[in-house]
């Protein structure tokens, strides 16, 4: 799984996890259903794939050694 982070953290407690969840909705104040998110603690939450992909633009791409290292 690919994990991001903010652009202008640098591994600090402030630093969040965000879980994907595909089946995530809520209902809106007009009771039409949408893409949702949902805290767990106070530095982890799930959310909707086209929540994610709204974080991920000020975001930045982590990669593991294991990524780096196998062709």
């Amino acid at each position: 799984m690919a994990i991001y982070r903010s652009a202008d953290l640098e591994s600090g407690v402030d630093e969040m996890v965000v879980i994907e969840d595909r089946g995530l909705f809520w209902r809106n104040d007009a009771g039409d259903w949408t893409p949702g998110l949902e805290f767990i603690d106070s530095r982890t939450l799930r959310a909707h794939p086209l929540i994610i992909e709204t974080l991920l633009v000020s975001a930045e791409r982590l990669w593991s050694a294991e990524e780096l290292l196998v062709p």
